[in-house]
């Protein structure tokens, strides 16, 4: 008899698959959490279970098989859907320490098939992805999981523009809780991800598993508890009819982590994971440029003298990379038209990019160009020439900010857009796009659109290999690790608002390790919100992601130049811990103080960020906790970079002068009180060891 448990640990987590339950029913997984230790008889899993005797049940009960739905008796969603009933047995599996793949065979055809593929990474994350030949599957998931009992509540993450990855947290119930995108991507209020963990878990303590789809299309997650007392997690695309048929599929990636030690530790796992696993290699192998990006500085509004200036400035503050955003290229003068006319405006650059580009190596910065290459305004020669390159929906086009969908399914749209580009990036010396999405995508058909762009990107990126491209989708509509895979930074939202972006950044960073999440200094007064915030404040919030500048450098004087510029050096001197370290969602007393801390891995420094949000208990501090240090230790506390006065003015002498010395244990366990006189003011503090 072939083996019949198949059993994989790593990172602090376990799977257990019973790959031939008794009365040849398919196989199932026994358990997915914590590691279990050596297992030297794994059947003694099971054996344990009590024998549920109740009324209203199965004479014999079938606990969910790895493919539910693909034999009687289960009550939940079906994973697997077929047009024509067809009897799924177990074929075969192979099995390796890290991994494990199972093959279901149709009854009456062996080349009729589903593979399920398990991998348990080192970093303690589950990938789970589904394919299927040969039989005609109105949908498939990638991903079915059972889940430990003891979970109880469910977290979520939604939202709007300028307002993404709102977290929402309720308790389990009846009901199921469903997570459906519509859009063609992900949304802003749909981001594929959350986290279930027993009653009352936070940041720092209690069970919790972690689960994200890396899809940039429509999908479904959902959450099932089922009567019979199994909680079930799903995920996968969004099934559109044809999407999973006879000529094959094969779904995307779902990725799911198990941690004992709350939110930061799934956190912390999946950054592993991600840096490790997910990544482009030249994101960890090379700083994160600080960028200067000239969209709120100018819009449409091109000309080279400006420009010229503002690279000026962007380099006199120690921006490293110059990005041109929207209007550089042919009749762009507003969100009306021109949008898939990939050619230089020759009336606002006669002497094509090449000037502008000098001038950026000139004074030492690279160069990015902002792109929306799956876009198209109406009005516009593409658009004209090509009027069955537009997606349909049906009849006459869906209109969002002026624009339509270029119809990525098509190979001959594929072949134009990838010369497009391609001609653009050889002809100019660009180290950078920024591949923007600025609208849903309405109709059917997302699966194969999704596919088209990843293809381009991907054909993109083997004829440039050194050119990085960001992620953008209006702000934070496509930040999954389908993406993720194809691009080093990831644009979280269009706000620069530092409170909102604080929050928005803080939850972004449960899934996005921070060097990839983009954050840039506003202007003093947020064009999104209208909320007037200072420049310290604003700072320090960018420093806590792959910072930028995104602000009308001209409109500072020269001592807040010099100051922007000081808080530029912070960064850089902090960015081997901030994109390498262990991060931390920091808990603090009080209604009114927020933190995030990143520590090193070898526990020798870290640094915290606290901030004040609100008014209500005016008069009180709060206490910071530094997690991530060796207790064993002593380190030196010290203020890093520049502060407001009134914050400076309130810290105690030997926090201001760099001589306050604590051991590892006292700042873990008791921490440091901090007083923030004001509301919308912050702290940022090193702790390294003597």
């Amino acid at each position: 008899m072939a083996q019949r448990f198949h059993y994989l640990r790593g990172g602090g987590a376990s799977l257990l698959v019973d790959l031939q339950p008794a009365d040849g029913l398919l196989p199932r997984i026994v358990h997915f959490g914590a590691d279990l230790g050596p297992l030297p008889h794994p059947d003694a899993i099971g054996a344990a279970a009590p024998q549920v005797l109740w009324g209203a049940r199965l004479d014999a009960p079938r606990p969910p098989c790895v493919l539910p739905g693909a034999e009687a008796g289960y009550f939940g969603t079906p994973a697997i859907v077929l047009r024509r009933s067809r009897r799924l047995r177990f074929h075969e599996a192979h099995g390796t320490a890290h991994g494990l793949v199972i093959r279901l065979s149709a009854d009456d055809d062996a080349e009729a098939h589903v593979t399920l593929e398990y991998r348990l990474s080192a970093h303690g994350v589950l990938s789970v992805r589904s394919s299927v030949q040969g039989l005609d599957a109105l949908r498939l998931a990638a991903m079915t999981l059972p889940l430990p009992g003891s979970l109880a509540e469910v977290v979520t993450f939604g939202g709007d523009w300028a307002r993404e990855f709102a977290l929402h947290r309720q308790v389990l119930g009846t009901a199921d809780v469903v997570l459906e995108s519509r859009r063609g991507r992900p949304g802003h209020d749909r981001f594929p991800g959350l986290f279930l963990g027993e009653r009352g878990f936070g940041n720092d303590h209690g069970e919790v598993v972690g689960v994200t789809l890396a899809w940039s299309g429509s999908h479904r997650m959902s959450i099932e508890t089922l009567r019979e007392g199994h909680i079930i997690a799903q995920a996968g695309e969004l099934a559109e009819d044809g999407d999973a048929s006879t000529a094959g599929y094969q779904s995307p990636w779902c990725h799911a982590v198990h941690s004992r030690a709350g939110l930061n530790g799934a956190m912390q796992a999946l950054h592993a994971f991600v840096r490790a696993e997910i990544l482009p290699a030249k994101v960890a192998a090379r700083p994160r440029p600080v960028h200067y990006n000239t969209w709120e500085a100018i819009y449409f509004k091109h000309d080279m003298a400006t420009l010229r200036d503002l690279v000026d400035r962007a380099a006199q503050v120690g921006a490293e990379r110059f990005v041109l955003d929207d209007g550089w290229f042919k009749g762009r003068n507003d969100d009306r038209a021109a949008l898939g006319d990939w050619t230089v405006d020759a009336l606002k650059y006669p002497d094509g990019l090449k000037p502008l580009i000098d001038h950026v190596h000139a004074r030492g910065l690279g160069f990015g160009l902002w792109v929306e290459p799956e876009m198209v305004n109406p009005d516009s020669d593409l658009a004209r020439a090509h009027p069955d390159w537009i997606r349909r929906d049906p009849g006459v086009p869906v209109l969002m900010r002026h624009q339509c969908v270029l119809d990525l399914a098509r190979a001959d749209v594929q072949a134009h857009l990838f010369a497009a580009l391609d001609r653009l990036l050889a002809d100019n010396a660009i180290a950078y796009l920024k591949w923007d999405m600025n609208r849903d995508v309405t109709g059917n058909g997302h699966h194969a659109q999704v596919r088209g762009v990843h293809a381009l990107i991907d054909r993109l990126r083997a004829a440039h290999p050194d050119v990085e491209i960001e992620t953008c989708a209006s702000g934070g509509g496509r930040c999954d690790y389908g993406m993720l895979a194809r691009a080093e930074r990831v644009w979280v939202s269009d706000s620069n608002d530092a409170l909102d972006r604080f929050d928005i950044q803080r939850n972004a960073n449960l899934f996005l390790p921070p060097e990839v999440a983009g954050v840039h200094v506003g202007p003093a007064t947020c064009h999104i919100t209208g909320r007037t915030l200072s420049l310290d404040l604003r700072a320090h919030v960018a420093l806590f992601g792959h910072m930028g500048l995104e602000l009308d450098l001209r409109s500072l004087e020269p001592e807040a130049l010099s100051r922007l510029a000081a808080h530029i050096r912070t960064y850089k001197t902090f960015r081997p811990l901030l994109h390498a370290g262990r991060w931390w969602r920091v808990e603090l007393p009080g209604p009114d103080h927020q933190g995030a801390a990143v520590s090193a891995g070898d526990g020798n420094e870290a640094l915290c960020l606290v901030l004040r949000t609100g008014s209500q208990a005016l008069g009180r501090g709060t206490s910071l906790r530094v997690p991530g240090l060796d207790p064993g230790r002593l380190y030196r506390v010290a203020v890093a970079g520049p502060h407001a006065r009134h914050v400076e003015a309130s810290l105690p002498p030997a926090l201001r002068s760099g001589n306050l010395r604590l051991g590892g244990q006292a700042l873990g366990n008791r921490g440091i009180e901090i007083f923030l006189p004001r509301p919308q003011s912050s702290l940022l503090l090193h702790v390294k060891s003597d």
